[in-house]
């Protein structure tokens, strides 16, 4: 039986590493099956503040420090898989097919292409770097927001670190962006190898069952609309 962390108040980075990884994965903030998510898990007052307590420092955390991976993995919304889990999500997601394959079914949009033929030269690209290398403009927002929420829920891209602009002297400079790289760079052969080796419809119903644990009143159809499946 799943814990109840239903009234769980935490406040330390370590106790969320340790719920991750006793979940499997987990939605960054509230969503459509009510599933445990790190909103619901924390404070308000602690969001945003800087300090070792703030959950939005967590979140970049847990993956700078390869605990989990952290992208727009549920229901088209942020949220974190566990390592042990992330082979199982990478098996239900692509079903044993390649991006090319994919994309030559009609199951990829030809926007997220034009990102992800980007990575084939560049192992790791912020976000202002695929806008510019793509030639995405201030009007074509909505369609790369799209392309790059598609490459996230497919498990082809992940966020995967920071960088900042540099300037014509090589100076850094502006805020860190998000920065991204494949889904085989950043999670390495061990767990791609995993994932290769998983039954496509075991790894699905598998993540099912774990959902109904935390959720045994959700509908079917959400359940697999939150799960990418």
């Amino acid at each position: 039986m799943a814990d109840d962390y239903t009234n769980a108040k935490i406040t330390e980075y370590g106790k969320f590493l340790d719920i991750v990884e006793d979940v499997g994965f987990m939605p960054l903030s509230k969503n459509c099956i009510d599933f445990i998510n790190l909103s619901d898990l924390t404070l308000t007052e602690q969001w945003h503040t800087g300090l070792a307590s703030d959950p939005w420092q967590w979140r970049i955390k847990i993956e700078a420090d390869n605990k989990a991976g952290y992208a727009k993995l549920f229901d088209k919304k942020p949220g974190f898989i566990s390592l042990q889990w992330y082979p199982v999500f990478l098996a239900a997601r692509r079903r044993g097919r390649s991006f090319e394959d994919m994309y030559s079914q009609g199951l990829i949009s030809n926007y997220a292409k034009k990102i992800y033929a980007l990575f084939e030269k560049h192992e790791n690209l912020a976000i202002f770097e695929i806008k510019a290398m793509a030639g995405f403009t201030r009007e074509s927002n909505s369609k790369f927001e799209a392309a790059m929420c598609e490459l996230q829920m497919g498990m082809f891209i992940t966020i995967n670190g920071t960088k900042q602009k540099i300037s014509a002297k090589g100076d850094l400079y502006g805020w860190p962006a998000t920065a991204y790289s494949t889904v085989e760079k950043w999670a390495g052969e061990e767990l791609i190898s995993k994932a290769q080796r998983i039954n496509p419809k075991d790894a699905a119903d598998e993540i099912l069952e774990r959902i109904e644990q935390f959720s045994p009143n959700m509908e079917s159809k959400k359940a697999r609309r939150f799960a990418g499946l």
